[in-house]
């Protein structure tokens, strides 16, 4: 693949020097602005490779490893996430140009082999045209980078060597300990007998797969990341009923999206339901209420969290707040559970489940922005009409018929989508 990088590389960095050439590169000059291009987007490339392709290896020898690696790639996306927020917050930009900490924030980036390049393209800069001013620098630097690059060669060969290998794997039999009172408790939740029994065994195969755990791990820090880097306003309101409106714009969506994900791992488990009697019924509804014992306590926490840091809440606000967003939990579960069914993916692989949730996500959080959006003008004319009502109140009745709505059109979703599965062979 080198060859092929090379040449996209090259390419890249013939668009950057036609943006450079305004000042003055000559053709020396602009033939070792691509090689620092290509040799530095080769070592990135390499260095990748290697890492991924040992941690594939790694994580392939077992299931439970192969699950690991999926949670593992959801929740290395963070640190990206909370970097791009806080730019967007503004506060890592004056970190990084506030002259007490830029001298600290120089001497890191110096470090990095993509700064030795970056640094001569600044001397060609100052010196256009003019090589033998900047030789020493420029050799220096240069060598410095492909001894990098011959470097990350030979380390990742010799890791390489080391990770693949044939040397037989051995398996273990996990043992089934005894449900314990939390399992007992999701049984009796259940009724206790064989529906029970339905819902702990669909309840045990969500949690006990960290994929599943890592998405809510990245939801909860992204609505953390939003509060605290203060994202379209979205910090610390000055009354309690900012919290609910904030958050079910977004958290909440986010969060019946990621618990519902797709609607089965194989169509295999759809097949063996339709034979039962009532199976479809046990199914769909075994998945609403396992996605409602996940999603709600999680909404009510989020919620409650950034009530109590509302200045001059009272408890009839933390009560109401987290009352209606479980209920608004429960009806955007069965919307979104509804979208599932009626477009289901059937796949292990995560790229695959990964769309499959994307786009049921986009669908709710766009019904979500377009309904807040429509019924807003009748929000106002009820203020109107009632104005003795407070404005908490009349976020409240307008919140609950947001939700009526959406329960609605969640019952609708589940009923074609149960005629459609109903018919796949």
């Amino acid at each position: 693949m080198v060859p092929l990088y090379a040449i996209g590389f090259t390419v890249i960095a013939g668009f950057f020097t036609a943006a450079l050439n305004p000042l003055g590169f000559d053709l020396a000059q602009q033939a070792i602005v691509i090689m620092i291009f290509v040799t530095t987007f080769l070592s990135a490339s390499w260095i990748g490779t290697v890492v991924a392709g040992i941690m594939k290896t790694r994580l392939g020898k077992a299931p439970h490893m192969k699950d690991m690696g999926r949670a593992l790639s959801v929740i290395l996306a963070l640190p990206l996430v909370a970097l791009m927020y806080a730019i967007l917050g503004g506060r890592l930009l004056e970190v990084l140009i506030d002259p007490h900490t830029s001298g600290l924030v120089r001497t890191v980036l110096c470090f990095l082999p993509s700064s030795w390049g970056a640094e001569v393209i600044i001397s060609f800069a100052n010196n256009p045209g003019n090589l033998n001013a900047v030789a020493f620098e420029t050799l220096t630097r240069i060598g410095g980078l492909f001894v990098f690059f011959m470097a990350t060669l030979w380390l990742g060969t010799e890791a390489a060597k080391h990770a693949y290998s044939l040397e037989p794997t051995t398996f273990t039999s996990p043992l089934a300990r005894p449900d314990g009172r939390f399992y007992n408790t999701i049984r009796y939740m259940g009724g206790g007998g064989p529906f029970g029994i339905l819902l702990v065994s669909t309840f045990k195969d969500y949690g006990r797969r960290l994929e599943n755990l890592s998405w809510l791990v990245y939801m909860v820090a992204l609505v953390a990341f939003i509060g605290y880097f203060n994202i379209g306003g979205g910090g610390i309101a000055d009354w309690p009923g900012a919290p609910l409106k904030g958050l079910s714009l977004l958290a909440i969506p986010m969060l019946s999206g990621f618990v519902v994900g797709t609607v089965s791992r194989g169509k295999e488990q759809i097949l063996i339901y339709k034979k039962s009697p009532s199976g479809m019924n046990k199914f769909i509804t075994t998945r609403l209420m396992q996605s409602c014992l996940v999603a709600v306590p999680v909404a009510a926490l989020v919620i409650a969290s950034s009530t109590v840091v509302v200045p001059q809440f009272a408890i009839i606000h933390l009560i109401a707040n987290v009352v209606w967003a479980s209920l608004r939990t429960v009806a955007i579960v069965a919307f979104v559970l509804g979208l599932a069914l009626l477009f289901p993916t059937f796949s292990e692989e995560s790229r695959t489940r990964a769309f499959g949730i994307m786009i049921n996500l986009q669908v709710v959080m766009f019904a979500t922005v377009g309904l807040e959006i429509g019924l807003s003008e009748l929000g106002l004319r009820f203020s109107k009409m009632f104005p003795f009502v407070d404005r908490f109140t009349g976020l409240l009745y307008d919140y609950l018929l947001v939700t009526v709505i959406f329960l609605l059109l969640g019952f609708m979703l589940l009923a074609f989508g149960k005629r459609k599965l109903r018919r796949i062979e």
